[in-house]
């Protein structure tokens, strides 16, 4: 089986490899072992320099990560070349050997950094161990395993606010911890306080010990600058500033002293024609508009469509929503900045589709047979390729 990878390259990263003819017609050389590399050297160090430089970013969550299988769809090295950064929806807890051996090839050979995500609502999610058996039969009547493990105490007292401030700290330190342990890229806080939800959720951190005056969550304040002490911009330490904080869902329910702690907004825009026209994005910047220029916030961010929905159709809104917002750059106050990039949900349900010969006028026939036809497109659009 052979998978042709598109690289969507800058000018910055292909002068100096002039004598390279094949950027865009590369084939995976050792189809059924997915972390062996498929290119040269020299390919990869300029794949790695154009990574590095100043560029919309190709981003997707990825939702089939095994590190194994018959083909690449299950691969972070099957990936488009020219991809930045993923947010592993899930299979990131406990990585096998051969998700650990994928993961470094793709971040070693061609500069692909990966975050861990998941929703934040209560105290502990995502996270929390599974008891023991001793561990469940210990719990007191009506006494909750993760309060337990964590330290989250329900008491109105001084002493109970104390606890769960102590438990937020440790819970946010877990979090990065887990990161450092596996070696992944950051974190990808999925923010959504004010969405219903299939499960049970009480908003532990959203809701509980808010600011009197301000309405401000003074626990999500805290969770948010922990995590900001050891990843993200604002780090501690020059390793911690090498890791990525990004949020998803409803970046604008955050107040705007939290803005400086994150490098990218990912704008979950499945329902626009137009990405920059997302309620969320415009919240951020009636927000934010004291703390970040709107061409800072347009920079910080990546616009996604939804291919868990849409994958055959480029994401939906009529047909080719992610071309759209590929081409597309944001509008504020009559000023066009520069965004942070575009994406897709589950971009891994795109990985055999097939498109139309001609979508909006765009010729489709560079991706003709590809794996991950739209997303590429995309790519090519919005960071053409110069051969």
């Amino acid at each position: 089986m052979k998978i042709k990878n598109i690289l969507a390259v800058s000018a910055v990263a292909l002068l100096g490899l002039s004598s390279c003819s094949k950027w865009t017609d590369m084939e995976i050389q050792h189809p059924m072992d997915l972390t062996k590399p498929a290119h040269t050297e020299e390919y990869y160090k300029a794949l790695r320099d154009y990574k590095n430089s100043d560029h919309q970013l190709a981003f997707a969550y990825y939702s089939a990560w095994t590190g194994v299988g018959t083909n690449m769809q299950s691969s972070l090295m099957g990936l488009p070349d020219s991809v930045d950064l993923v947010s592993l929806w899930g299979g990131w807890k406990n990585p096998t050997e051969a998700q650990l051996k994928d993961l470094r090839m793709a971040q070693e050979k061609k500069g692909l950094k990966a975050m861990i995500c998941f929703l934040v609502l209560d105290m502990g999610g995502g996270i929390t161990p599974d008891p023991t058996d001793a561990e469940k039969a210990a719990l007191k009547e009506g006494e909750s395993w993760t309060h337990k493990y964590w330290g989250w105490s329900k008491e109105q007292t001084e002493a109970g606010k104390a606890a769960r401030r102590a438990a937020v700290v440790k819970y946010a330190n877990a979090i990065c911890d887990v990161i450092d342990k596996y070696g992944y890229d950051g974190f990808d806080i999925d923010a959504e306080p004010n969405y219903p939800h299939p499960f049970k959720t009480d908003y532990e951190l959203w809701n509980t010990d808010r600011d009197r005056e301000t309405g401000v969550s003074t626990l999500m304040t805290l969770f948010i600058e922990t995590l900001g002490k050891r990843i993200g911009p604002m780090a501690e330490t020059e390793a911690g500033r090498k890791k990525i904080l990004a949020v998803d869902g409803e970046p604008d329910a955050l107040p705007p002293t939290h803005a400086k702690y994150f490098n990218y907004f990912i704008i979950q825009a499945y329902s626009n024609s137009v990405g920059y026209n997302n309620g969320h994005f415009q919240g951020m910047l009636r927000v934010y508009k004291d703390v970040l220029s709107a061409e800072e916030i347009c920079k910080k961010s990546i616009f996604v469509v939804n291919f868990e929905s849409g994958a055959t159709r480029g994401g939906e809104v009529g047909l080719g929503q992610i071309l759209n917002f590929a081409l597309q750059n944001p509008v504020v106050d009559g000023v066009t900045y520069r965004k942070g990039g575009v994406g897709a949900f589950r971009v891994d349900l795109e990985y055999a589709v097939s498109t139309p010969e001609v979508v909006n006028g765009i010729d489709m026939s560079p991706v003709k047979g590809l794996s991950y036809p739209w997303w590429r497109r995309a790519i090519q659009l919005m960071n053409p390729i110069i051969k």
